[in-house]
């Protein structure tokens, strides 16, 4: 694995505390959305592979990234199979995130200094993804547990960089319960993302709520 691009994305994360996490057919809507999420300071999107589009569009967002959004970090997500990582690798990823620990999905992403986050649940599946390479570990579904749950986990693995994802509401209490308990930061996908405002492309509403999300994020780490 590329230690410098690991290191660069778990910086970007840590700043960013919050990724949106997203998939539309429609390019245009992904990048309005994505878009949004970067003008509002947001420094990373995590495209989901979960459609017939994906590989179309995400490298469309990719040309778009380095035009309008240099600095920026876009990523691939929902990456389950070996055949899943060997596309998406070969478009040049930023990060590459999973629902689950799958070794060969982390051996294509390590021979391709792509940063690997993979999915886990459990100490063991934790144990298993951090002794493969993993740079980030997602806790998922995280609305299957608690912050107490980061913080025993963080007590085994002190060094870990934990990003609970699924569940989680742009709320200020339920946020910092989760960044005082020691996660690097959180994936948030129709909490932050309302389909209903996408689907009415109400941009305006989208990006109030963004921003504010954010703001609330930030204020729990300078409170």
């Amino acid at each position: 694995m590329n230690t410098e691009q690991a290191g660069s994305i778990i910086k970007a994360l840590r700043r960013s505390l919050m990724v949106p996490v997203f998939y539309n057919e429609d390019y245009d809507v992904c990048e309005k959305v994505m878009s949004i999420c970067f003008e509002e300071g947001i420094e990373m999107f995590e495209f989901t592979n979960r459609g017939a589009r994906a590989a179309e569009n995400f490298t469309r967002m990719q040309e778009l990234v380095k035009t309008r959004y240099p600095g920026k970090y876009l990523g691939i997500g929902t990456i389950k199979t070996p055949a899943d990582a060997d596309l998406f690798v070969k478009l040049k990823p930023d990060f590459v995130v999973s629902p689950i620990v799958n070794l060969e999905v982390g051996a294509i992403c390590a021979d391709n200094d792509v940063p690997w986050m993979p999915g886990c649940i459990t100490p063991t599946e934790i144990h298993l993804a951090l002794t493969n390479g993993a740079a980030v570990v997602k806790i998922f579904p995280a609305s299957l547990v608690a912050p107490s749950f980061i913080k025993a986990v963080k007590a085994v693995f002190p060094d870990i960089n934990l990003m609970p994802t699924g569940g989680i509401k742009a709320d200020i209490v339920i946020l910092k319960e989760w960044l005082d308990a020691g996660v690097l930061c959180v994936g948030m996908g129709s909490e932050l993302l309302e389909r209903e405002l996408i689907q009415q492309k109400n941009w305006d509403q989208l990006r109030d709520k963004i921003q504010k999300a954010r703001q609330l994020i930030l204020s729990c780490v300078t409170d």
